[in-house]
């Protein structure tokens, strides 16, 4: 997950956006002249593919070339931002990746040989969400402060919590919680969250941080309850489930999607680039695909800010890390 953004800045990102004239990039022909691959650093059928194929069908037809998706899933996106860091900077190869690959992963180790400001360049934030924070329905806590005096009281009786992965937006914000409220809870890691999300509807492990899509039907159901949600906004598809300021805890750190490029792309094309994606956020169709991904309707966003809320979370999520001692894989 992390962004935190003003109001001011997504009205001046939309109006920089519309006043450098949409129409006015439409009318450039230099690029693009021949297909474009986009990777995409998850596996086919997760929320980033499906989310990423929705807007890169859009942008075929707006920009008048096809963009081929290129999966690259493992390492955290490590395998994916190589490739396009050492890919030619010539807007033919980009990147679509979420901040827990683009921040989190550098916070948790800074010698990873991909920096996401130092070898790519940032060209638009896509989306912004949060995870889930979601327990078994044997554990009796309907709020988040309900859940930390739990915990707080009973640490041998729910001595664990899973996420899907070290350095995973639901790992480094529950150890923000522990370090906020001192309660001690062990971070159980799993490789995939649909593992993680069995498990925690069958009770192995009844507390844990998922996305906010796959366990809705559970929710639904009562197998699961929902409890806390990370960033600003509450998700359209779980709008009684705070987000975790709401609930006394001010955290505002979020998961989001964005473009990137790889460093020395000509200027014009990252000007392109942008103003195209921006184009299609406020279009019904890619503003519904987000819906029904349970993810908040994007807002344009200028690339500054975008820089500026990359260059935040690395500096929030690095504290996490080293105030909570917390060591890569």
């Amino acid at each position: 997950m992390s962004i935190s953004l003003s109001r001011r800045q997504l009205v001046l990102g939309a109006a920089a956006s519309l006043a450098s004239g949409w129409a006015g990039a439409q009318g450039s022909k230099a690029w693009p002249t021949r297909p474009i691959r986009v990777i995409v650093p998850g596996g086919a059928g997760g929320i980033l593919d499906v989310l990423a194929r929705q807007l890169y069908t859009r942008l075929q037809e707006t920009l008048g070339q096809p963009f081929v998706i290129d999966n690259r899933p493992g390492a955290n996106g490590l395998i994916g931002s190589t490739a396009v860091k050492n890919a030619a900077p010539d807007g033919y190869t980009i990147l679509h990746s979420t901040a827990s690959s683009m921040v989190m992963g550098e916070a948790l180790n800074p010698a990873l040989p991909v920096k996401t400001l130092r070898d790519l360049e940032p060209v638009v934030l896509s989306s912004v969400g949060g995870v889930l924070l979601a327990v078994h329905p044997s554990v009796p806590a309907k709020t988040l402060p309900e859940l930390v005096e739990l915990l707080r009281k009973n640490p041998d009786k729910y001595p664990s919590y899973g996420s899907w992965g070290v350095g995973s937006n639901g790992h480094l914000t529950m150890e923000w919680l522990k370090q906020r409220t001192g309660i001690s809870v062990n971070h159980v890691p799993y490789k995939t969250a649909p593992a993680l999300l069995t498990d925690i509807v069958s009770g192995v492990i009844p507390i844990g941080w998922i996305d906010v899509v796959s366990p809705l039907g559970f929710i639904a159901q009562g197998k699961l309850r929902a409890i806390a949600l990370t960033g600003t906004v509450r998700s359209p598809k779980l709008p009684e489930v705070k987000v975790l300021s709401e609930q006394g805890y001010p955290f505002t750190a979020a998961g989001w999607q964005g473009v990137f490029v790889p460093k020395g792309t000509p200027p014009e094309i990252v000007a392109r680039l942008h103003e195209a994606v921006n184009h299609e956020q406020v279009q019904p169709a890619f503003r519904e695909a987000l819906m029904q991904a349970n993810i908040p309707p994007a807002q344009a966003v200028s690339r500054e800010a975008f820089v500026q809320t990359i260059t935040n979370d690395l500096a929030t999520w690095r504290k996490v890390v080293v105030d909570g001692n917390i060591k890569p894989e």
